[in-house]
């Protein structure tokens, strides 16, 4: 027997008891300005989760990059390929404090390698790198992807 429902009203009923919280997956636009002749360069947003806070001795096990067209106003005009891959540590497991900062376990990156030439593909013709934690995720990427070492 199938069963027909509703997503909205289950969400409803399940965000209703007060003991759930529904999670929605972000659909963000392709296109956030329209194209107005207007001169744009590449930037590239950047998050990384690692297996510590030392760049020398902890390992980046997660990389998202996301390229987006802006203008020197500000403007953003497109969302550009992304890349997102998990990395299984060469130095062993993921702790359990890592995992429960971050959610990712060792069954997640098992096997998983982030590929340099996607890496590469996706910054190289980035005039600006941006992190939330610059200062924390730029000593991991220039100690680990050579294409970082020239872009501010």
């Amino acid at each position: 027997m199938a069963f027909e429902f509703c997503t909205e009203a289950l969400i409803e009923r399940l965000e209703g008891s007060c003991e759930y919280r529904v999670l929605k997956r972000l659909s963000p636009p392709h296109q956030y300005n329209p194209p107005d002749g207007t001169t744009t360069k590449i930037a590239v947003y950047l998050d990384l989760e690692t297996t510590g806070l030392n760049h020398e001795t902890d390992e980046i096990i997660e990389i998202a990059l996301v390229p987006f067209r802006y203008s020197t106003d500000g403007r953003i005009f497109e969302l550009l390929t992304p890349y997102n891959e998990f990395q299984e540590p060469k130095s062993g497991s993921i702790s359990e404090e890592i995992t429960k900062i971050t959610g990712i376990t060792n069954e997640m990156v098992k096997g998983r390698k982030i590929d340099l030439q996607n890496v590469i593909d996706c910054v190289s013709g980035a005039s600006l790198i941006i992190a939330h934690n610059a200062e924390f995720d730029r000593k991991f990427v220039e100690a680990e992807f050579e294409v970082f070492n020239t872009k501010p």
